[in-house]
């Protein structure tokens, strides 16, 4: 990860905040001992470029996993950190990813599911009914485009539960490309990515309040055709206002 030492990662950074573009195979936290995180080599690059005796505060306010890259926030101060959850509580926080799966499907419109964790496989399960065990899953999606053999899609969590995407894609038998966990046939990178990208943030700023939107721009390994850009522009027009009007 040498790459977020010239900054070339760093989407924007000031006292409270630091937004990133995550690359795919490097957790954010809590990595095995002979693996680095995400946390660790922004902390050690904070700690080294700004001089700092002591130790550097930076909070973990939302992840992605492991295969998946894009556009991450951190926080560099307590308080900005417990804003910022309160942003995600109060569904203030716009993220959408984009995917690519295995097979054909169309159209646009909302997912509820039902997820539990199950710990011995690590990974999420999706129910066949309610449970009160499970937690609802809510997800947005919207196809961009399709052929014979895999769908681009974007993606809308309204709720943030842990592998979402990952899971209510594959229960529908649409395996995001290269998530061998979940049923998907084809490897990417070695394995060690999958063609989840989380596109798009939108927030408010922890202090300011003023509203702060960022792009991660999408690896080359997805092949993502530009043109259908205008139709995420579109689509996010739509998200606005639904959600502006309080009705998500």
């Amino acid at each position: 990860m040498k790459r977020l030492i010239d900054l070339s990662e760093i989407l924007y950074e000031d006292k409270h905040i630091l937004i990133v573009n995550k690359p795919a195979g490097l957790v954010v936290q809590g990595a095995r001992r002979e693996e680095e995180s995400l946390l660790k080599i922004l902390k050690n690059f904070i700690k080294e470029r700004d001089n700092k005796s002591g130790n550097v505060f930076l909070g973990v306010v939302h992840k992605l996993d492991k295969m998946v890259s894009g556009v991450l926030m951190f926080a560099k101060r307590s308080k900005a950190a417990k804003r910022i959850f309160e942003s995600f509580q109060k569904k203030e926080v716009i993220k959408v990813y984009l995917a690519k799966v295995e097979g054909k499907f169309k159209g646009e419109g909302v997912w509820e599911d039902y997820l539990i964790w199950d710990r011995k496989k690590r990974k999420s399960v999706v129910l066949k009914r309610f449970s009160e065990s499970a937690k609802k899953a809510i997800t947005v999606y919207s196809v961009l485009c399709y052929s014979q053999r895999e769908t681009c899609v974007l993606l809308l969590p309204i709720t943030g539960r842990k592998h979402q995407l990952r899971s209510v894609l594959s229960e529908r038998g649409y395996p995001i490309i290269g998530d061998i966990k979940y049923g998907s046939q084809r490897k990417v990178l070695d394995g060690k990515a999958i063609l989840l990208h989380s596109l798009y943030l939108k927030f408010p700023h922890p202090m300011s309040k003023e509203k702060l939107e960022f792009w991660a721009e999408v690896p080359d390994y997805f092949f993502f055709d530009v043109k259908y850009r205008d139709r995420v522009f579109q689509l996010l027009k739509r998200v606005q206002k639904y959600w502006d009007s309080g009705k998500i």
